[in-house]
């Protein structure tokens, strides 16, 4: 796990995490094992509902602890949406303040998302109809527009640099594509609204999990270990 995922992972947090970890073993006599955590684990959850996230990595900013607790996330796939918008993984795309904001309101009810076609739904309903994830938009450039799995992630890359020239070659392409798979031209033209929108800003999902579940052990040894928790984050550096 080198390159650019140990930016962030190394040399804090993970040192940090053993030492927690040490801390749990000498003070309760018992090692935690932190990769077989529950992932639906509810004092954990709560903790991000709440905000309460001073010492968890990548969750402990000011705007993440007020997303956190706009979102009430109920589950690590919600987490992991928070994460790819305005988590760590960040810093390997566009800022997406807004789009959080979008997602919050879809989940509170403030609008409501309408599908474009009964297909889509099994690739964007988890992020409530955005697209978050770059393998979201390979799934669409294959499942529903059609291309060749060889070539789908060639044109996922076209539609994030924006190039003019390609775009205007590739819209009309797109459409037809769509249309010669059985939808019709509005849902076409939506899908490449969709794809338009979201494609730029989308993040590899790969890499949001490690982020957001290496965030999640903070925040359940936070949980469940409070005191072992601040001693050891507190004397940390």
């Amino acid at each position: 796990m080198r390159s650019e995922n140990n930016q962030l992972l190394e040399p804090y947090p993970l040192s940090t995490m053993r030492k927690i970890l040490d801390c749990i073993e000498k003070t309760q006599n018992i090692r935690v094992d932190i990769s077989r955590i529950p992932l639906d684990d509810k004092k954990t959850l709560d903790l991000f509902r709440n905000g309460d996230t001073d010492g968890v990595f990548g969750f402990d900013s000011p705007d993440m602890q007020k997303y956190s607790k706009q979102l009430k996330p109920d589950s690590f796939e919600e987490l992991m949406t928070l994460c790819a918008l305005c988590g760590p993984a960040r810093a390997f795309r566009p800022a997406t303040s807004d789009l959080i904001t979008d997602y919050i309101d879809i989940k509170r009810g403030v609008w409501e998302y309408s599908g474009i076609h009964p297909d889509l739904e099994p690739i964007i309903s988890a992020t409530r109809g955005m697209i978050v994830y770059q393998e979201q938009v390979t799934d669409i450039l294959c499942e529903i527009v059609g291309y060749p799995p060889e070539n789908a992630e060639e044109v996922r890359h076209m539609l994030a640099k924006r190039n003019p020239e390609k775009m205007a070659k590739l819209e009309p392409e797109i459409i037809c594509r769509c249309v010669d798979k059985g939808y019709d031209q509005q849902v076409a033209l939506q899908i490449w609204d969709l794809l338009l929108l979201y494609t730029k800003p989308a993040v590899r999902k790969t890499l949001v999990s490690i982020y957001t579940f290496v965030a999640y052990q903070f925040a359940y040894l936070k949980a469940h270990y409070k005191s072992e928790f601040y001693f050891a984050t507190t004397n940390a550096k």
